[in-house]
């Protein structure tokens, strides 16, 4: 990829700033989006049969990463709705800065595993694969990559990096391949109360960017965090102490 993520220091950002404490010193960052993406492989483009053989290698899952959180992001968080506040077409070159508001009701886990000092740690399988049954399509997602950008006292950033096919049921051929860059900034809007920020960036099969888009939702807390030791048949527990007696030295 030409440019996954830009940081421009001492300057004034266009989808969000950073703001990271080095040393004593406030250093005042800028993240972009990606120029391009990389073009999706050449047996998962549009037209082709799709067989989950030729997915990714490495892309089952098994990965054995964690990544810190801030313990005031840790819990079970509940949304209704989210704002969809700007958005640009590459292709058309039109943009929309009317803000609508659209039903969006979920819930968000935070936490997985606590350390012996206390911090909270979340497990991060990516590369993974996940599966949506549709109507006439199958819907292939192919999370490449997700972590974190910032860890901070009253921020977390987190960038999301997948791929997704849409799979004529019937045929079992692609019909459609699209990329999406997310970045995902969480603080603290008041006690209980859960704002995140989201700007993504869409692109087709070859790389090129279609769409940029930006959100705001808030998300209101309805479960303190516990240790999840199982998840999906894993034991997470034993992982994460794995992960722990192979990284001695991670802060």
């Amino acid at each position: 990829m030409n440019k996954r993520l830009t940081l421009v220091a001492l300057t004034v950002s266009v989808l969000f700033g950073l703001a990271a404490t080095v040393d004593g010193k406030v250093l005042k960052a800028e993240i972009n989006h990606s120029d391009v993406a990389d073009p999706v492989e050449a047996k998962l483009l549009p037209g082709e049969m799709f067989d989950a053989a030729n997915l990714p290698p490495g892309a089952t899952g098994d990965q054995n990463n964690w990544y810190k959180i801030p313990k005031w992001l840790a819990g079970t968080w509940h949304k209704d709705s989210q704002t969809n506040s700007y958005q640009y077409n590459y292709v058309t070159g039109q943009e929309d800065n009317t803000a609508h508001t659209v039903m969006a009701k979920g819930n968000g886990v935070w936490g997985t595993q606590t350390d012996a000092l206390g911090e909270i740690w979340e497990f991060n399988p990516a590369p993974y694969v996940d599966t949506v049954d549709g109507d006439s399509d199958t819907i292939i997602q192919l999370i490449r990559s997700s972590e974190p950008l910032e860890v901070s006292a009253d921020r977390f950033v987190k960038n999301t990096l997948d791929t997704q096919l849409r799979v004529d049921k019937t045929t079992r051929r692609i019909k459609t391949v699209q990329t999406a860059e997310q970045i995902s900034t969480y603080t603290i809007d008041s006690p209980g109360v859960l704002k995140r920020e989201t700007s993504s960036k869409v692109f087709d099969h070859t790389g090129k960017p279609l769409m940029l888009a930006r959100s705001i939702a808030f998300e209101s807390k309805i479960a303190e965090y516990q240790p999840r030791d199982m998840i999906n048949g894993k034991n997470l527990k034993s992982l994460f102490q794995e992960y722990i007696d192979q990284n001695k030295s991670v802060d």
